[in-house]
């Protein structure tokens, strides 16, 4: 078995496997096989006699944890691996389904997410009398997640802000405890309030995982390092994997700080530098390492390619945005006529806005795409319809549920008579789901308001009568057989669409038949992992974190843009942008070009554009000649 794990690492990637005890600092360079590392450590850790229950491994993606667990399962040869790999939000929910009761939450409690928080602060505001102008209540909602991510005092936040926010936030906070409900930035603020408080409970967690395993640490916000710290402090048993070259998220609340002071954390960290890339060209490398030196935090690093030299990084200067799209169209039409898929293809930009003028270029050629930008599945409006109906039958207190399935499909119940049922509920300290029947009894509303308060009841009753009886799937079925649901969506002139998403969402939930951990599963989702097939992939370059192609088109190296205008002002945000434009070449494993335009139209404003200072730092000297050529 031994020989098995350590097959086929490189003596870098051995040093990381075999360690096992105290703190140990990966440096995974792009590319260098970090997934790898971790499970086979992980797997090292297993044969080496530890029980897989002891090991905690924290992602940021469901996707990296399922590949966690598939190749873990590999290695050992075995069905299930009882190692826990989830996302730091998944943990979070995990520990407050076993822990909430000790801040008076039931296990069933449950998740809002960006839509339910914001409906539900745009109703506090509404409450208080407040007149907010447009996008207030995702201002505010940025603002209580951002505070709570980096640990920060709202007061200081908020300081630019036309009024006092927190009357609203504290009533927001009221109201989401009245459901039951925490919001995702909860999820990790919750537990770290916990276990900051209660020595015997952090105590208790810290022993149930003597092993912690962290990958892409270089994104760890403050709230999930002090979550990290007091489970690992005393033990000091922790693993953390990341490059700082690629932290990217600073503007939700991430700091490269963590990554760069582990060793002050843990003074007798053991460092590991994977420099090793199995990904890229040398030629690409060397442009991305030209680039990335010119960042001050950071540790020092040049990966070596394992593919060979390769084709040079390319710079191209076009007269508007318009030649631009084209000659990347071309490129790409060219690389598909050579037998080249297309799914081995991605164009990567700073922002969305210029994703208009690509597509309509690669239209003209009937070039494939996918632009990866969308909602997710989860956020379609038929799903959240449906999952609604869940939501209050294991949490019949959640009032942000209760408010939308009340009127699936409508029924003329409108936010007065909602509201009305919020304020019959608090009175007699009933779920809100309850009171509605007794509402009606009371006929606490009237004519068609009271007959689509009957008509929920009715519904809410026969189907909370057959839950229980079978899976997941066919509790969704009796709510679309129940509700009429299918025959409203059909009558919709993207019925037809919306129905096959429900089909999706039912044949998902065979064989679930526990709900609220489906529930739960569910609202972690994250956002869909871009799967192009034989489609040219577009997407913004912090989408492309994570993804590789043999080809990448980065358009828009021009100032304002990349760098962006608003992270110009200082060098922790012109820095962000430089690792950002390394995340994007670093994708590619054959080929790079990157582009610039004289003359671009953003956001329905010509300019006249100036080159990215990055492309000197790219391609010195060669990148210069390339400019002026293009002038």
């Amino acid at each position: 078995m031994r020989d098995r794990i350590l097959l086929g690492l490189n003596a870098q990637q051995k040093r990381a496997v075999k360690h096992t005890e105290g703190p140990l600092l990966i440096f995974a360079g792009a590319g260098s096989g970090k997934t790898r590392v971790i499970v086979h450590r992980v797997a090292h850790l297993i044969n080496k006699g530890v029980s897989p229950r002891e090991i905690l491994c924290l992602t940021f993606t469901n996707k990296a944890a399922g590949e966690m667990k598939d190749r873990l399962r590999a290695i050992l040869g075995e069905d299930e691996v009882p190692v826990w790999a989830g996302t730091f939000h998944a943990f979070g929910a995990w520990f407050l389904r076993r822990e909430a009761f000790r801040i008076s939450y039931p296990s069933s409690f449950a998740i809002y997410d960006e839509a339910d928080q914001r409906s539900l602060i745009s109703r506090c505001l509404k409450h208080l009398g407040a007149q907010p102008g447009r996008g207030v209540s995702a201002t505010l909602a940025w603002l209580a997640n951002f505070a709570r991510d980096t640990m920060q005092d709202i007061s200081e936040l908020a300081s630019g802000l036309p009024f006092d926010p927190l009357p609203v936030l504290s009533l927001y906070e009221k109201r989401k405890r009245e459901s039951h409900a925490f919001d995702f930035a909860d999820l990790i603020f919750a537990p770290l309030t916990m276990l900051s408080a209660d020595e015997d409970l952090r105590d208790a967690y810290a022993g149930r995982f003597p092993y912690i395993l962290v990958d892409e640490y270089q994104d760890t916000n403050p709230a999930q390092y002090l979550l990290l710290m007091s489970l690992a402090r005393e033990r000091g048993n922790i693993c953390v994997v990341g490059d700082d070259d690629q932290s990217i998220y600073g503007w939700r609340g991430a700091d490269v700080g963590n990554i760069l002071k582990f060793r002050d954390d843990f003074p007798q960290a053991q460092v590991v530098v994977l420099d090793r890339n199995y990904r890229s060209t040398q030629a690409i490398l060397k442009a991305a390492t030209a680039l990335i030196s010119h960042n001050r935090h950071r540790v020092p690093k040049e990966l070596k390619s394992a593919r060979g030299r390769g084709r040079e990084v390319t710079v191209g200067g076009f007269a508007d945005d318009a030649a631009e799209a084209d000659g990347i169209a071309h490129a790409i039409d060219r690389l598909i006529s050579s037998g080249i898929s297309p799914g081995s293809i991605g164009v990567l930009y700073r922002v969305n806005a210029l994703s208009r003028v690509i597509e309509e270029a690669l239209v003209k050629r009937n070039i494939p795409y996918a632009v990866y930008r969308g909602k997710r599945f989860y956020e379609n409006r038929e799903i959240r319809d449906l999952l609604s109906f869940l939501r209050i039958l294991v949490n019949p207190c959640d009032e942000e549920a209760l408010a939308r399935a009340v009127n699936v499909p409508g029924r003329g119940v409108g936010e007065k008579t909602v509201e009305t049922l919020r304020q019959y509920a608090r009175h007699r300290g009933i779920p809100i789901a309850h009171a509605a029947g007794e509402a009606v009894l009371d006929k606490a509303a009237w004519g068609a308001q009271l007959k689509g308060l009957e008509e929920f009841h009715r519904i809410y009753t026969e189907i909370a009568c057959r839950a229980g009886s079978g899976d997941v799937a066919s509790l969704l079925e009796c709510i679309m057989e129940v509700t009429g649901y299918e025959e409203a969506l059909r009558e919709e002139p993207d019925g037809e669409d919306r129905l096959n998403n429900v089909r999706e969402l039912i044949a998902s939930a065979t064989d679930a038949r526990d709900v609220c951990l489906y529930l739960e599963e569910k609202s972690l989702m994250g956002r869909a992992d871009a799967q192009a097939g034989e489609r040219v992939s577009i997407m913004t370059l912090h989408m492309s974190k994570g993804l590789e192609f043999d080809y990448v088109f980065i358009p828009g190296l021009e100032e304002g843009i990349l760098p962006h205008a608003r992270c110009m002002d200082t060098g922790y945000g012109v820095e962000e942008e430089r690792r950002l434009l390394y995340v994007g070449i670093t994708r590619a494993k054959k080929e790079v070009s990157l582009s610039w335009s004289r003359q671009r139209t953003v956001y329905g404003r010509e300019g006249f554009q100036a080159p990215s200072g990055f492309l000197s730092e790219v391609l010195p000297g060669e990148a210069q000649a390339l400019l002026e050529l293009s002038a």
